[in-house]
């Protein structure tokens, strides 16, 4: 037994002589103190291993060949990672076998440093500490390095910030970065790389792919993700600072805008508007003007005289909106409205007394609904109607382009335009008088009175019948009872003539219609059903009410370019069609092409000898449009069971600087009668407005006609019409619009606000004006054209805003150091009462920080200015947006300026390697005006491994 032991501690001897040859750089103590699992990674780095190869895994026990100076040495290991010895087969390892070994827990992290070691210059795949944005993120980040290039794995980098937002095509990607959702796309087979549309410059070795890894040459990583990059390869670090927020910081910034709403942080947009009055002197409009007519059936050709003066009159009423309308020469009032705009979600409420055609009866309406801003008329047949302001000149374009102009008549423009069908987007262009022009866009979807969960539509019309004597009830209510399901119920009550008597029937109606989509394809189902609840018989064809009622339902289903649409009615005895049936299909092959076709069946019933009979009536139709430039055409083929062919085909042009030119031809009959009619108008709210349209038809032969009419300083108004045959009108008068609170005011559009402006400065950054809060003077504010001075006590005054329109208010600062800040100032008028805008102005302030190295990191003057000049500070607004950034100076002081009194995020990173820093990450900072010079003043001090941030003098620690 001595004996065995005596053998066993001399091998033990030689070993460690064997050790000691191949490792001269330690004494012998060290190497008495070698424990295999204990080694280090710096100490392991001294050996100067040069390959390391691993092969036949049992279990978790390997062994591990060290081919140094071509000289095989066996180190045992007591198991790298449960300590036990095992006997294998010995071959050399590659470093991605090492990396397969290491990710099946099978060695130490520290242990596959130890065994990855090597040249860092040398070819291959190497190992770093990844530091980013200041936080370590891996300590076994592996670039690839070839030919002296530095490549880094772009999958492994998105996998350790927690990055998502890409999709992975094969070896192609797509990814979005931060909250700006910057776009990139990797085009590895076509070696392209795009940001945001513009293509990085490549070479043909900029990306690598290997084993399921896409490899980014540095330069080339640096330009899509990083402001800084640092690298050593000596310390083997990598700092990089990225150039998006992370997924982390979204989170972090999210949270602080949770808090910042919970402080009750407002919007950054700021809208103004009336205040409701229960009285207020509105507009007043006066027209007066004298005629001069000349009939072609008049035998001596005499001119005939005429005259006519209207007032009208719109203002603030019951802290509604009053428009009244006087016809002077007849001592009649027009029609009388008391209008009440988006009273509850979108709705309008109206109330008025109508002129009941010219016999001096009126009829009394209130309604209550949304408007859409077209009416559907038939299966296809749309008019597009809008109140705009009174006075307007209205353009209506389609693809872009001018297809019809109507001047408003009492506030109202209404388009009836073969061009108008479902399904399309139109704008409406008015035209003030007073030079604005405003936007409106019309879309003619049939979206059968969906709303969305919780939504409710209302649609309530009260009209008296002047013949009846009693009022006609039409209401309607959509509700959302969910996303998906909307339900609506009815009733109307209207008076009837039965039996040479009034009397009222009561209809009611319950519908239910429902949207989803099924593998991706949007349907809609509608079923609803209508009844008359009273009972009466016509004695002049023995019909019961009792028998008026139907039942109908829809379906229909978008399948990509083609549309199918199916309805069926069922309606009761009262009627003569039993049933009705509508199948309808569109195909687009195209763009602004469609080719349509629709069937109706309808069954008649009491035919010859009582039989049921059917009718059925067959659509055919190819519509195509085209805009190029200026030019738009048109063209449509319409078949019809009864009225046969017709054709047309239209050419608009706007590329005349102040005119639009028309061309129609229509073929009806199957092309046996022609019509053409070629017209020039002007564009827009000029100083002369014109139409002249020259017209022929195979009936009439041939039709000229020419007008025209100008309005001169909002005074003198001259219109004319002339045609071929002799027919001839001269007007001549007076159009003038007063505001009565302001008579010298110069005021073009009676539906429109004064505006009363007062600027001041936003101590607090919110955005309202509190009591003692300084107001700016010479603060110059423009609206439209308009342009005016604040005057001591900060205000200014607009007359003639128009209303249903949002303005931006422009204001210019000239007091050094003041600016509007990230606000946007918006009027919009609803009413003719007085706007009250506030606009707050912000004072530019200065963030000023001072970098505090503590003692602890024991650096002297030049070391701190090296870690002054290693440190990024970034500011930025709650929304993660960057304000600037700055490094500070060999004092360690940094300034910001040109920021508003409000609330900042601020994140402060080290860029360096020589040192372990954790960074602040979007700290929330509030900078404030006040005379205090250290107000905004932040100290960061620096310790062992971290930042923290105090405000002002190392006080109030944050």
């Amino acid at each position: 037994m001595k004996k065995k032991n005596t053998i066993i501690f001399l091998g033990v001897i030689a070993l460690l002589l064997v050790s000691a040859k191949y490792i001269p750089e330690k004494n012998t103590e060290d190497i008495k103190q070698f424990e295999p699992k204990e080694i280090k990674a710096n100490e392991i780095k001294n050996l100067n291993i040069k390959n390391i190869e691993v092969d036949n895994f049992v279990d978790e026990d390997i062994n591990i060949s060290i081919n140094q100076d071509n000289k095989n040495e066996k180190v045992v290991t007591e198991g790298l990672n449960n300590n036990k010895i095992k006997n294998q087969k010995i071959r050399q390892a590659t470093a991605r076998e090492l990396e397969e070994l290491k990710a099946k827990g099978l060695i130490s992290e520290e242990e596959y440093l130890l065994e990855n070691g090597g040249e860092i210059n040398q070819d291959g795949i190497h190992l770093f500490s990844l530091y980013i944005n200041g936080d370590k993120k891996s300590e076994s980040y592996s670039p690839f390095i070839e030919n002296e290039k530095v490549y880094f794995p772009l999958i492994s980098f998105f996998e350790l910030i927690n990055f998502r937002n890409f999709e992975r095509i094969e070896n192609n990607v797509n990814a979005k970065l931060g909250d700006s959702l910057e776009d990139v796309v990797i085009d590895t087979k076509n070696n392209r790389i795009l940001k945001n549309n513009e293509e990085l410059k490549l070479t043909s070795d900029s990306i690598k792919i290997f084993d399921g890894e896409i490899y980014l040459e540095k330069d080339v990583f640096r330009k899509l993700f990083l402001t800084n990059l640092a690298l050593s390869k000596e310390k083997e670090k990598i700092n990089m600072t990225l150039n998006f927020s992370t997924p982390e910081e979204i989170g972090i910034r999210q949270d602080n805008n949770v808090r910042l709403l919970k402080e009750g942080k407002t919007t950054n947009d700021i809208l103004y508007s009336n205040d409701k009055k229960l009285f207020e002197l509105g507009y007043l409009r006066t027209e007066v003007n004298q005629i001069f007519k000349k009939n072609e059936y008049e035998k001596n050709g005499d001119w005939q005289s005429d005259w006519e003066a209207n007032l009208e009159y719109q203002g603030a009423f019951l802290y509604g909106e009053i428009t009244a309308n006087y016809d002077v020469r007849n001592h009649m009032f027009e029609d009388i409205k008391l209008r009440y705009d988006d009273i509850y979600k979108g709705h309008t409420l109206e109330i008025g007394n109508y002129k009941y055609m010219d016999s001096g009866a009126r009829e009394y309406d209130i309604s209550f609904k949304k408007d859409k801003g077209y009416i559907v008329t038939g299966s296809k047949n749309y008019i597009i109607k809008e109140n705009v302001p009174l006075g307007s000149r209205v353009e209506l374009l389609y693809m872009g382009i001018i297809i019809d102009i109507q001047n408003a008549t009492n506030g109202v423009v209404e388009f009836k335009n073969d061009e108008i069908k479902e399904d399309r987007s139109y704008q409406l262009k008015i035209y003030t008088p007073d030079g604005k022009i405003l936007i409106k866009d019309i879309n003619t979807t049939s979206n059968y009175n969906q709303q969305n969960k919780g939504e409710v539509e209302y649609d309530i019309n009260i009209r008296e019948n002047h013949e009846s004597g009693k009022p006609t009830t039409d209401s309607k209510v959509y509700y959302g009872l969910t996303d998906h399901l909307t339900l609506g119920m009815g009733y109307l009550r209207e008076p009837e003539l039965i039996n040479d008597e009034y009397e009222y029937l009561d209809k009611g109606r319950l519908e239910a219609v429902y949207s989803d989509y099924v593998y991706s394809l949007p349907y809609t189902l509608r079923v609803g059903g209508d009844k008359v609840f009273n009972e009466f018989e016509y004695k002049i064809n023995e019909k019961n009410t009792k028998d008026d009622y139907s039942y109908d339902f829809l379906g229909q289903i978008d399948i990509k370019k083609v549309r199918l649409r199916l309805e069926h009615e069922s309606k009761g005895e009262f009627y003569e069609d039993k049933y009705k049936t509508k199948f309808y299909v569109r195909y687009t092959p195209i763009k602004a092409l469609d080719l349509e076709y629709e069937r109706e069946e309808a069954t008649k019933r009491d035919g010859i000898y009582g039989i049921d009979y059917k009718e059925k009536i067959n659509k055919y139709s190819i519509e195509y449009s085209k805009a190029y430039k200026d030019l738009l055409l048109t063209g449509e083929y319409e078949y019809h069971t009864e009225d046969k062919g017709k054709y047309s085909f239209n050419t608009y042009y706007t590329g005349l600087r102040t005119a639009t030119l028309k061309l129609e031809n229509t073929w009806k009959n199957d092309g046996k009668d022609y019509e053409v009619a070629f017209s020039i108008f002007s564009n827009g709210n000029r100083l002369f407005d014109y139409n002249l349209e020259a017209r022929y038809t195979e009936q009439e032969k041939d039709k000229f006609t020419f007008r025209f009419s100008t309005n001169y300083n909002n005074w003198f108004d001259y219109e004319m019409f002339i045609d071929k045959k002799g027919n001839q009108e001269h007007k001549f008068g007076i159009d003038h619009i007063t505001d009565l609170r302001n008579p010298t005011a110069k005021i073009k559009n009676m539906d429109s606000s004064p505006l009363k402006v007062i600027t001041f400065v936003d101590k607090n950054d919110n955005d309202i004006y509190d009591e003692g809060e300084e107001l700016i003077k010479n603060v110059e504010v423009q609206i439209g054209e308009q342009k005016i001075n604040t005057n001591e006590n900060g205000e200014a005054m607009f007359y003639g805003v128009p209303n249903y329109v949002t303005y931006d208010l422009e204001p210019k600062i000239k007091k050094p150091n003041f600016l509007l800040g990230n606000n946007k100032v918006q009027v919009q008028g609803k009413n003719t009462a007085t706007i009250v805008a506030h606009i707050p102005v912000k004072p530019m302030l200065t963030l000023t920080g001072f970098i505090n190295v503590e003692d602890i990191l024991e650096l002297n003057s030049i070391d701190k200015m090296r870690l002054y000049e290693e440190l990024l500070v970034t500011v930025k607004d709650t929304n993660g947006k960057v304000i600037d950034r700055a490094i500070p100076d060999e004092q360690g002081i940094f300034e910001i300026s040109g920021l508003l009194p409000k609330k900042y995020l601020i994140e402060v990173v080290y860029m360096g390697i020589d040192h372990q820093i954790d960074g602040i990450n979007d700290e929330i900072v509030k900078l404030t005006y006040v005379d205090k010079t250290d107000s905004n003043y932040y100290v960061f001090n620096i310790k062992e491994h971290g930042i923290s941030m105090v405000k002002g003098k190392g006080e109030n620690k944050i």
